[in-house]
C-alpha cells in the first residue's frame, strides 16, 4: 500500500476528548467548545477538515486545542464511519504485517485495506456535496466561520474557500490538489507545506503559487510557507518523540491562529504566542 496517509503517528489511546458528538448537516460530527466563551466578541466557528483518519484522536486533539483558543470547533465525519484504519499509523514499519505485535483481527484490517477502493468510496465530488450540507447548517448558526484542513481535508478547505461564507482558510500538506480547487477562491488563504514531503508532487509549491495567481479572486490574500525538516502529515499526526517534528507541529498550529486572527474580529495574535507551550501532546 502506497498512500499519503501512511506517514505520521497515532495519538495516545489514553487521550480523553473534551468535546461531544452530534449530527450537523446530516453528518456525525465532533464538536469542541471554548469552556469560557467571551461575551465581548463575535463567536467564531472553526471547521476542521481532517485527514483520511476522520474522527481519530489526533484530529480530536487538534479540535480541543483550537477550542481552548476560544473557537467552537466542528469536525464533520465526511467518511461516514469509514475512515482509514488507525492501524495504518500504529504499524511498526520495520515489521511485516504478520510480525506486528497485534491481535490477528488488527493484522487482517491492514491486509484487507485497499486504498484505491477506499478513495473511490469517498470521491471528492461526494465529499464536497456532504460538506455543502454542513456549511449550510453552520453558516446559518455562526456569524463567523473559518476553516482549516489537513491532507485530504486540505484540498476540501480550499474548495470551500470559494464561498463567501468563510472568513479565512488554512491548508496543511494538502493532497490531491488541482488547479480547479483554487479557481474562484475568495477567502484569504494560508498554506503550510512539509519540506520533506514525498507524498505529493515535487512541483506542488510552484503549482499552488501559479494557481493562486491565475485562479483566485483578485486582491485576496494568499500566503504559503514550507516547514523544513518534516514530512507529510506533520501538522496533524506528528511523531512527538521527534523534537523537530514536535516543534513544527506547534508552529503550524500558531500560524493557523495568526492567519485567522487577521480576519476574525477581536482575535489577538499576541495571545496566540502566549499559548506556545500549551499544545505539546506529550503533556496531555
Amino acid at each position: 500500500m502506497t498512500n499519503c496517509c501512511q506517514v505520521g503517528r497515532a495519538a495516545p489511546d489514553s487521550y480523553t476528548p473534551l468535546g461531544r458528538y452530534t449530527n450537523i448537516g446530516g453528518l456525525n460530527s465532533y464538536v469542541s467548545d471554548d469552556s469560557a466563551p467571551s461575551t465581548t466578541k463575535p463567536r467564531a466557528l472553526l471547521l476542521l477538515l481532517p485527514d483520511g483518519f476522520g474522527l481519530a484522536k489526533h484530529n480530536l486533539i487538534l479540535a480541543d486545542e483550537f477550542a481552548k483558543e476560544g473557537y467552537r470547533v466542528v469536525i464533520p465525519d465526511y467518511f461516514e464511519g469509514d475512515p482509514l484504519p488507525i492501524q495504518v499509523l500504529k504499524r511498526d514499519r520495520a515489521l511485516s504485517i504478520d510480525d506486528q505485535p497485534w491481535p490477528e483481527r488488527d493484522k487482517q484490517v491492514l491486509r484487507d485495506l485497499d486504498f484505491e477502493a477506499w478513495l473511490r468510496r469517498h470521491d471528492h465530488d461526494r465529499v464536497s456535496r456532504l460538506l455543502e450540507g454542513v456549511m449550510t447548517k453552520i453558516s446559518r448558526d455562526s456569524a463567523i466561520v473559518v476553516g482549516v484542513g489537513y491532507c485530504f481535508g486540505g484540498k476540501h478547505v480550499l474548495r470551500l474557500g470559494k464561498s463567501a461564507r468563510l472568513a479565512a482558510v488554512a491548508s496543511f500538506h494538502p493532497s490531491f490538489v488541482e488547479a480547479e480547487d483554487m479557481r474562484g477562491v475568495r477567502a484569504p488563504v494560508y498554506i503550510g507545506l512539509a519540506g520533506e514531503d514525498d507524498m505529493v508532487p515535487a512541483s506542488l509549491s510552484d503549482d499552488l503559487r501559479a494557481w493562486s495567481s491565475s485562479g483566485m479572486e483578485p486582491n485576496v490574500a494568499f500566503g504559503m510557507e514550507t516547514f523544513p525538516g518534516v514530512g507529510h502529515g506533520f501538522a496533524a499526526r506528528p511523531d512527538t518523540d521527534d523534537e523537530v517534528v514536535r516543534g513544527q507541529y506547534r508552529r503550524a498550529f500558531l500560524r493557523t491562529l495568526e492567519h485567522f486572527a487577521k480576519f476574525v474580529p477581536g482575535r489577538s495574535a499576541a495571545r496566540n504566542e502566549r499559548q506556545n507551550a500549551q499544545i505539546d501532546r506529550e503533556t496531555i
